[in-house]
């Protein structure tokens, strides 16, 4: 047994889909904090809207709110069920992330030290509660997981991609600083691999009591998000409700072969 263990550390260790995310994120951190450069780089990026027009960022930013991204899930119902348990265990281990942190990190948004001139605000106002950013760790655990299930690099790279952009427009938006962003995407990304590898030794997570329970979960969500539920920013609204009645209409086929199952 322990020599099984060994083999399974081992390969872990060398599957480079598990480490360069994070490795990378933490990295950019580190060079951050040690060249005291979060300013400028958010000022970069908080730019940008200038050039693209705030629509872009607002809707792209809008993919790492946790009830969407959860909604975004739902399709893969009856179809990979092995995906969705890894989701739910990832989203548990990042939620512990973000509102450990939060709260005893205690760090301050650019918004509340920043004059209001000098910076653009894209959807509601935040001061509080900066590091690490959740809208990120949440974008992050859905493309790692996604990543390690995914056979196919451009899948791959694609969801990884749109995982970067999520985490940049929190900056452009005028939320977050850029370390807040980098440890966002490092535990995202960690909870993601560590969900995985969780998961993998719940079977119970893949029968179809366990499916159902998840797909009454995440019809629920979605049904929140066409109804009820307030981002804070208007000009997403509609986006939002396409996104809850789109994921509805993929997933009926899933729900119906899950409803046959014993």
């Amino acid at each position: 047994m322990a020599g099984r263990n060994a083999v399974r550390f081992a390969s872990l260790l060398e599957n480079p889909g598990y480490w360069c995310v994070p490795l990378a994120a933490l990295a950019g951190l580190t060079l951050v904090w040690i060249t005291g450069s979060s300013t400028p780089v958010f000022f970069w990026f908080n730019g940008l809207s200038r050039y693209t027009g705030e629509t872009l960022w607002s809707h792209l930013t809008l993919l790492g709110d946790g009830v969407v991204a959860m909604v975004l899930v739902l399709p893969l119902i009856g179809r990979r069920p092995d995906i969705v348990r890894a989701m739910m265990v990832a989203a548990l281990l990042a939620a512990v992330w973000t509102l450990g942190l939060k709260p005893l990190v205690g760090a301050m948004r650019p918004a509340a030290l920043l004059p209001a001139d000098a910076l653009t605000i894209i959807g509601p106002v935040s001061r509080k509660y900066s590091f690490p950013s959740g809208h990120t760790t949440t974008v992050f655990v859905f493309a790692g997981v996604l990543f390690l299930h995914f056979t196919s690099w451009r899948l791959r790279m694609a969801v990884l991609l749109l995982a970067v952009l999520v985490g940049s427009s929190r900056m452009v938006v005028g939320v977050h600083w850029p370390i807040d962003v980098l440890a966002g995407a490092a535990g995202g990304w960690l909870a993601a691999v560590f969900g995985t590898l969780l998961a993998r030794r719940w079977p119970a997570g893949l029968q179809p009591p366990a499916q159902r329970g998840f797909s009454l979960l995440l019809v629920s969500m979605a049904v929140w998000l066409l109804l009820y539920h307030q981002t804070g920013d208007p000009d997403v609204t509609v986006y939002q409700r396409l996104i809850a009645l789109s994921c509805l209409a993929l997933a009926l086929p899933g729900l119906l072969r899950l409803s046959r199952l014993r």
